[in-house]
């Protein structure tokens, strides 16, 4: 079971701020979750929400939003500190596909880094220009999982992200036999994140990643 901690360290700082991901990365924290947003000036910037204290993402140069939030970090900063540190699954929420594919590129992380998204077009596009690149399909609702996990093996992608709460045995039975890993996310109690171990879950998403390696490890080792 992999262990991903979401949004740039949850629980190390404040959400998705490079000193919340570099205090996961030097806890232990080996595989970060992560949101990105182009601004009008065409910058790549980390950022959940679509606003910033009132003022939208894609229709605000960086330089005022960092007037609005100071921690507010460029994409290119996080990987200049951590690229090579720790592995990335960059859920792209609003930015062109080539531009999040070239500034992976750069930093030679490409083939390691997981590329979210809810929009399978921005997959196609995105597996298209960079066929190499790894690439997970996010959905919310159980509803039509079968034509969901057809979606994703059609855009190329290796991953599909449900919620937690959409997930069960035989969706993992299915997506493994379509040649698809499962991650869930935001699983934050044990006895979620036991009962999609058992399942064959291949990774949480989750707020509370020390806790649950923690936890694993004790369960590991009782069954040892």
């Amino acid at each position: 079971m992999k262990l991903i901690a979401h949004r740039g360290g949850r629980g190390f700082g404040t959400d998705n701020t490079l000193e919340a991901m570099e205090r996961a990365a030097a806890s232990g924290v080996r595989m970060i979750e992560t949101d990105v947003r182009r601004t009008q000036d065409g910058e790549l910037v980390v950022c959940h929400d679509g606003t910033i204290w009132g003022r939208i993402v894609s229709r605000t140069d960086y330089e005022e939003l960092k007037r609005l939030d100071p921690d507010r970090p460029l994409l290119s900063e996080v990987l200049e500190r951590l690229a090579g540190w720790v592995t990335f699954n960059i859920e792209v929420k609003e930015a062109p596909v080539r531009e999040v594919g070239e500034m992976l590129e750069a930093y030679n992380i490409e083939h390691e880094t997981l590329v979210t998204s809810f929009n399978r077009t921005f997959l196609d596009e995105l597996k298209s220009i960079f066929p190499k690149a790894r690439a997970g399909y996010l959905y919310r609702m159980s509803y039509r999982h079968e034509r969901k996990l057809q979606n994703a093996v059609e855009a190329g992608a290796e991953i599909v992200l449900p919620h937690f709460n959409s997930i069960d045995k035989e969706l993992v039975e299915q997506a493994h036999d379509l040649g698809l890993e499962v991650y869930a996310w935001t699983v934050n109690n044990e006895h979620d994140l036991v009962r999609l171990t058992d399942w064959g879950v291949d990774g949480v998403v989750t707020d509370r990643y020390l806790e649950f390696k923690e936890f694993m490890e004790g369960v590991r080792l009782a069954f040892q």
